[in-house]
């Protein structure tokens, strides 16, 4: 956890876009990497196959979310709305937007896991289509014809998060 932890939560964070599930995404992930350690194969990448078992461990998380409503309910079943101050500060996604870039970030979660996740590997982590088609658990034309995909709508989304950014005032 040590040498991998912090860049294992990163990329949980950026798939899942809050702390809380990058956080219990994180730490399944490393309960696993425990249980499986002996099937891991010497000379491969580990960041790779820990990339791996989060990127399985989120499809299996969206699966059994799929159709929950996540959001509860008010105590009086009246909708409240919070402060826009207190919606806009958020410390951890403040530090993380500020390394993507806030209309990168929202424009990233605009996007289909499976699009994210190989955009987030390709582009952030810097991976080779192979490692990534390993991570994903599909063939490297899957790997291109996803990023490619994800590349496009993010050339439409991005300048149109930029565009309502500036209109609501927050800036570039």
């Amino acid at each position: 956890m040590a040498a991998y932890g912090r860049q294992t939560y990163n990329y949980a964070y950026r798939l899942t876009g809050n702390e809380a599930d990058a956080r219990d995404l994180t730490q399944e992930a490393f309960i696993r990497v425990y249980r499986a350690w002996r099937s891991f194969q010497p000379g491969t990448s580990f960041l790779s196959w820990i990339y791996r078992i989060v990127t399985n461990l989120h499809r299996d998380e969206l699966r059994k979310r799929k159709g929950v409503f996540l959001q509860e309910l008010p105590d009086d079943n009246m909708a409240h709305d919070l402060p826009r101050e207190q919606l806009e500060h958020d410390p951890i996604a403040e530090i993380h937007d500020r390394q993507l870039s806030s209309a990168v970030a929202r424009a990233l979660a605009q996007l289909t896991p499976d699009q994210r996740a190989v955009v987030l590997l390709a582009d952030v982590e810097d991976r080779s289509y192979q490692e990534i088609a390993d991570i994903m658990a599909c063939s490297i034309g899957t790997v291109r014809s996803r990023l490619h995909r994800a590349r496009v709508q993010l050339r439409k989304l991005i300048p149109r998060q930029r565009e309502r950014e500036k209109q609501q005032g927050y800036g570039v």
